[in-house]
């Protein structure tokens, strides 16, 4: 009985978690930074500046910045891009507001788990 108490309070915890299944408009993403500083997140842009690297053990990446009309974050995944300049993007993954890595401090970053093309958007975004 204890295993389902607990099971059923971390599922009401999951339930009542501020990004559960919302996507934000990175505005709102930027304003409450704190709030989701190391969670979960889905935010809908447009992909610019697309650049894929070489990380440690010859694992490719690539970092982009999503953009709306009201500002942009930096976004980082592992392999290589399915996506170009310009396309309409949905991103999931782990906001980071601030972090200390090495000498230089990573600042409203969002790694990514899922990067998804939005093919069939016919208005322009809203952010």
């Amino acid at each position: 009985m204890l295993g389902r108490l607990i099971l059923a309070g971390g599922l009401a915890g999951l339930l009542a978690a501020p990004a559960a299944g919302a996507s934000l408009s990175i505005t709102e993403l930027l304003e409450h930074g704190e709030q989701y500083h190391q969670q979960p997140v889905s935010v809908v842009g447009e992909a610019a500046d697309v650049a894929t690297q070489i990380g440690p053990r010859n694992r490719p990446f690539y970092t982009f910045v999503l953009k709306d009309r009201q500002g942009s974050v930096t976004v980082i995944m592992q392999g290589k891009p399915e996506l170009s300049n310009g396309d309409a993007v949905m991103v999931h993954g782990v906001f980071i507001k601030s972090r200390k890595a090495g000498r230089t401090t990573i600042t409203n970053r969002i790694e990514a788990t899922v990067v998804r093309q939005l093919h069939d958007i016919k208005e322009p975004l809203v952010g």
